[in-house]
């Protein structure tokens, strides 16, 4: 994606071994404990997924693999990421509800793309890096505070 598309974020976060209670990262269930610790502040997004690559229990490589696919709640990516073991790479972006959203087949969004916003309309990006750690990108300080909160964190 060419860094003239990227929205500026408010802030970012990463999350690694030190947050979790596991030895390793980028497990699915450590994305679903991110979204459960920020769940009502996005209890109104649809989720985006792209790039993402993963394992589970069954012989899987490729996860979300449809291009564009959308969950139409937190719930559902909740629910598709409990089935994962670990994410080797992988880009969500949540988008209000009723936005309207269109993508450039030409400039997916990617893991490995520089800070920011990989979409005008996100308020928040969460992307799993190589099992080495989570960034969350956002909009919404009180997204932020939450997450730091949660996972007591002080300023980065």
């Amino acid at each position: 994606m060419n860094d003239n598309y990227l929205k500026k974020s408010t802030f970012l976060i990463r999350l690694h071994e030190k947050h979790f209670k596991d030895e390793f990262n980028c497990l699915g269930k450590q994305l679903v404990e991110i979204l459960h610790s920020i769940r009502e502040e996005i209890a109104d997004l649809i989720w985006f997924p792209f790039d993402v690559v993963g394992s589970r229990d069954q012989v899987v490589t490729e996860l979300f693999s449809h291009p564009y696919i959308t969950f139409l709640s937190t719930d559902e990516l909740i629910h598709k990421s409990n089935e994962v073991v670990q994410f080797y790479s992988g880009v969500f972006i949540g988008i209000k509800k009723g936005k309207h959203v269109e993508w450039n087949s030409d400039m997916l969004p990617e893991t490995e793309e520089d800070e920011g916003l990989q979409h005008p309309e996100a308020e928040i990006e969460i992307r799993p890096f190589d099992t080495s750690y989570f960034e969350v990108y956002g909009m919404d300080r009180s997204i932020e505070n939450k997450i730091k909160s949660y996972f007591m964190l002080s300023d980065q």
